[in-house]
């Protein structure tokens, strides 16, 4: 119903904050700090192409960019976080909402053009692989049932934050998939879905009137219990590599980010206010940056 008025609607809605607030910057780490480790892997390996791994960053940043753009201006179509729009100019620092979208897609026109350069430079599988993560993205919030309203957001970002962009990262610099690369994206997998998770628990009560997330499918107190479990097992598999020796033993400083992640999780404790959940995922995103660098650091270095 609300989707067919704003089609039919001759007002134009402005978005209040600045692009770079819709663009959500401190969310791109989702898509840095795997390219960083894909890429830092492959230096242990051999040699690096620094122009392959600043286009492979660039056309990940791409798509996450354009991934951010269309969740707000879908999420908007549905009826959520209308706060975020307005038709007074005068409250408005961003753009109109109509080319939010058009914006999205030159973002992808773009990253399929690097997209294609990188496979000619390296592998002709990372075409198929960018291409299923656009389709991803833009169905995470397009369509009459987008894909973080059935309780798949978390998937989505575990997957294609995860293994897919660090697995690509490492095998566009001339290296097969290995176990270890494999298992080395799973805790940049888990910590993005937990920022995921993050964001579902703060908002479950913004949600259940629109969607079903994951958060309000289990509750909100088994949705916390499995963001613990997330958080942990992405520092124990950290922890199990370098013991092993498949990564380099200055890893284990991802252990620095861990007062970040006790912090994130006493955010969403029993008897929690309102203003500490909603800061749940600022420390989220901190998680994510810190823990990220510091595990690539440790294999750039």
């Amino acid at each position: 119903m609300l989707q067919s008025s704003i089609h039919h609607s001759h007002e134009t809605y402005y978005y209040r904050a600045s692009w770079i607030q819709l663009l959500r910057p401190m969310t791109l780490t989702g898509t840095i700090t795997p390219v960083l480790a894909g890429t830092g892997m492959a230096s242990i390996h051999g040699g690096i192409r620094f122009d392959i791994f600043f286009a492979m960053l660039t056309a990940a940043l791409l798509i996450q960019s354009a991934t951010n753009l269309f969740n707000d201006y879908y999420d908007f179509l549905h009826g959520q976080d209308r706060e975020k729009w307005t038709v007074d100019v005068s409250e408005a620092k961003g753009p109109a909402h109509q080319r939010v979208s058009y914006l999205a897609g030159l973002m992808i026109f773009i990253a399929c053009i690097i997209g294609v350069w990188l496979a000619f430079q390296s592998t002709l599988w990372i075409i198929p692989a960018g291409m299923t993560g656009i389709i991803f993205g833009y169905l995470y919030s397009a369509g009459p049932r987008p894909l973080c309203s059935i309780g798949l957001g978390e998937t989505v970002a575990f997957t294609f934050l995860g293994p897919v962009v660090t697995i690509v990262g490492y095998i566009v610099q001339g290296h097969a998939v290995t176990f270890q690369i494999v298992i080395l994206s799973l805790p940049f997998a888990l910590i993005i879905a937990s920022m995921i998770l993050t964001n579902n628990i703060r908002d479950i009560k913004k949600d259940i009137a629109f969607r079903n997330t994951l958060a309000t499918i289990i509750g909100r107190n088994r949705a916390v219990h499995l963001l613990t479990v997330m958080l942990s097992s992405a520092y124990l598999i950290v922890l199990a590599l370098a013991a092993a020796g498949s990564i380099p033993s200055s890893a284990v400083i991802v252990l620095l980010a861990l007062p970040i992640a006790f912090r994130l999780h006493w955010s969403f404790r029993k008897n929690a206010t309102r203003s500490e959940e909603l800061s749940g995922m600022k420390w989220a995103a901190w998680h994510h940056w810190t823990f990220g660098l510091l595990l690539a650091l440790s294999l750039w270095l």
